[in-house]
């Protein structure tokens, strides 16, 4: 098959590296100083599941000269989807299977709406993975997990086929993807805004008690919007995140939203917070706290951008 990665970061890294691994034609799709130091040294994984490996992959920041491919991953952050995916369309045909794999609930949306054909494949990803200065790639996480969902085509079966390995990823077609989306989106929603917000890891939430009580007030506004959208959740939900950042995780991570605020750099805060907002106003549903945060990170993150 002809593969194609766009974005490798630290999950485009890694699933580029799954491909690699399995994979005789990958192409990687970088720019600038990443595209050098691919090219100089390949791709380089530091992985707790793959161990220490290096790829070779072809690699081009010019995605039309690789032609027609079979599948494509895109793995930027959302708000670079729609660049990433207009980059990619002379790759594109009408048999192509083209697969968005980040945060968010609406990218398969994005998606078809930017593309003229092709298979998209819907996504909800689980791992722990960053990049290095030097761009090599970190996977920490004993685990890592991708849901894929396309009802009506064989799209998602082909990507499972392709990028399901034992021990090195875990890849399942399911047929509703909704309720591990919005799970995910949910925790997003509450633990990228309240630590962005305060710019604070775990440990900087459980110190404050009255920052726990906000972030349970963001996981439950959260969870009723998804609610209000027949998203098909358990009850149980909101106190399982709760429990999962406080109890199940280190209490010195962060979220990378709140990684971004610190270092000015453009941040996910539309992914999660204005998102969340838009479906909130379509579904009629209050979310005063979680719009309180995002009007004061949205004129954070906007006086960066005017002041870099």
């Amino acid at each position: 098959m002809n593969i194609m990665v766009s974005g490798i970061g630290g999950i485009g890294g890694y699933i580029a590296s799954v491909l690699c691994a399995h994979e005789s034609d990958v192409t990687l799709v970088a720019r600038r100083k990443r595209r050098q130091s691919l090219e100089e040294n390949g791709l380089i994984l530091h992985s707790l599941l793959m161990g220490e490996r290096v790829f070779h992959p072809a690699v081009t920041d010019t995605p039309a000269s690789a032609g027609i491919q079979d599948m494509i991953f895109i793995c930027t952050k959302t708000f670079s989807l729609v660049q990433a995916l207009q980059d990619v369309i002379p790759c594109i045909g009408p048999a192509t299977i083209v697969v968005p794999v980040m945060n968010g609930v609406d990218h398969d949306d994005i998606t078809r709406r930017t593309i003229p054909c092709g298979i998209v494949v819907n996504t909800v990803i689980f791992v722990t993975c960053s990049y290095r200065d030097d761009y090599s790639i970190d996977q920490k996480s004993r685990y890592a997990r991708l849901l894929v969902s396309s009802p009506g085509t064989a799209g998602a079966a082909e990507v499972a086929a392709v990028l399901n390995h034992e021990g090195e990823l875990e890849c399942t077609a399911v047929a509703d993807l909704r309720p591990e989306l919005w799970h995910k989106f949910i925790l997003n929603c509450a633990y990228n805004t309240i630590t962005a917000y305060y710019g604070c890891t775990t440990r900087g939430l459980a110190e404050h008690p009255e920052r726990l009580q906000q972030f349970r007030t963001l996981i439950r506004e959260a969870y009723a919007v998804a609610r209000a959208g027949d998203v098909p959740l358990d009850e149980s939900v909101a106190e399982d995140i709760y429990d999962q950042i406080l109890h199940r995780r280190s209490l010195d991570d962060t979220s990378s939203t709140a990684r971004d605020f610190l270092a000015h750099r453009p941040s996910e805060l539309e992914t999660f917070g204005g998102t969340l907002l838009r479906y909130a106003a379509r579904w009629h549903v209050s979310v005063p706290l979680s719009e309180s945060f995002y009007t004061s990170l949205w004129k954070k993150e906007s006086s960066y951008r005017e002041n870099p």
